[in-house]
């Protein structure tokens, strides 16, 4: 015969095994060891420091002193006093020719100049007397990468920050004992208007350079003295060699280091000269 179970022996034996398991789930979540979260360290009193908020009037600024010069593309310079198929008369010891051709790169360098001297007075109470630097326009000041437009000059102990034309503002900035952060003073400075210039060199290239002037000496019983001299340096040149060139009085077409030229009068006192080539 077989087995019948009735609804309610079924219900009752749901009910214990739920409560059954109730309790070992209970006894799993208790037996579960405890997590402890430590306590966060204090910062170090350097790295503290650091990170503490700016104070009335600071401002943190990553100033560079590390900035190379720039370099601007080749400037090929070309000049000729006397052109070709000019006729001149020029007095006994005056340069006839110039001739100037050279190749150079200008680099601007990570300085700057004005062109007077001038005065600061930083404006800060706790010195008595003012802090007062004087400058000069014969000295170079280092310009700084920073996040201001206009860029930062070093001027003596402290910055001074440029407008984007180059003018001092009255803002100048004082470090602090922390890396990165500056505090704003104000300054009277004299002359009010300052500008400051980049500082800008040249750079003559090797064996591109060819530059000699021709200078008529006079004339000497039948001959005609000239000089050469030859020159090097650029845009500031200085003699490296001189040459006497003697023509005698008469010869139709003349031809002194490459050039043609024809002498149509010549005394002791000036010549009346045309240049062919």
């Amino acid at each position: 015969m077989p087995w019948k179970i009735s609804d309610h022996n079924m219900l009752q034996k749901s009910a214990i095994l739920i409560c059954c398991l109730s309790l070992c789930l209970l006894a799993a979540c208790k037996q579960q060891p405890k997590v402890i979260v430590p306590p966060v360290p204090p910062l170090p009193v350097e790295i503290a420091k650091e990170k503490a908020p700016l104070g009335k009037r600071e401002v943190r600024l990553d100033i560079n002193l590390t900035r190379q010069p720039d370099k601007h593309k080749l400037r090929n310079v070309r000049s000729q006093s006397m052109p070709t198929g000019a006729r001149i008369s020029y007095p006994a010891g005056a340069d006839i020719l110039r001739f100037l051709e050279y190749d150079e790169e200008v680099i601007t360098l990570p300085k700057m100049q004005t062109n007077r001297d001038f005065k600061i007075i930083l404006l800060t109470r706790d010195q008595n007397p003012p802090k007062t630097i004087k400058g000069y326009s014969n000295v170079t000041y280092e310009l700084m990468n920073s996040g201001l437009p206009g860029g930062v000059i070093l001027l003596d102990s402290f910055f001074g920050t440029l407008e984007k034309d180059g003018t001092l503002s009255s803002t100048m900035l004082i470090p602090t004992d922390r890396s990165d952060v500056f505090k704003r003073v104000q300054a009277e400075i004299s002359p009010r208007k300052l500008k400051f210039k980049k500082v800008i060199r040249t750079n003559v290239l090797p064996d591109s350079e060819h530059h000699y002037v021709i200078r008529f000496l006079g004339k000497k019983g039948m001959t005609i003295l000239f000089e050469i001299r030859y020159l090097e340096g650029g845009s500031r040149p200085k003699v490296i060699h001189r040459q006497t060139v003697e023509i005698p009085l008469g010869t139709p077409v003349i031809e002194i280091n490459g050039h043609r030229f024809k002498v149509h009068t010549a005394t002791t006192e000036f010549i009346d000269i045309e240049r062919l080539s």
